[in-house]
């Protein structure tokens, strides 16, 4: 499973793509065109997307997440745990 982290804010988000070391990030405006464009740069089922929790900024991107069936993992960043 491969883990895409996303970072939103009111006019864009930023996706980290995993690579061999480290990450690769890409910025992508939060309106249909960049959700469209985002959505089409990962093809395999081995993807999760995690989000956090960002009020109305990451609505449009988890409505076509789920549209698409994308596996999604949004969640409140109150409540993540570092762990080891």
């Amino acid at each position: 499973m491969k883990f895409i982290g996303i970072d939103i804010s009111k006019s864009t988000f930023v996706a980290a793509y995993p690579q061999l070391k480290g990450y690769q990030t890409q910025t992508y405006t939060n309106d249909l065109k960049g959700v469209k464009k985002f959505i089409s740069s990962f093809s395999d089922a081995d993807h999760q997307c995690v989000l956090e929790a960002t009020g109305n900024y990451g609505t449009l991107l988890l409505y076509a997440l789920r549209v698409e069936s994308c596996k999604i993992d949004h969640s409140n960043p109150a409540k993540v745990t570092k762990t080891k």
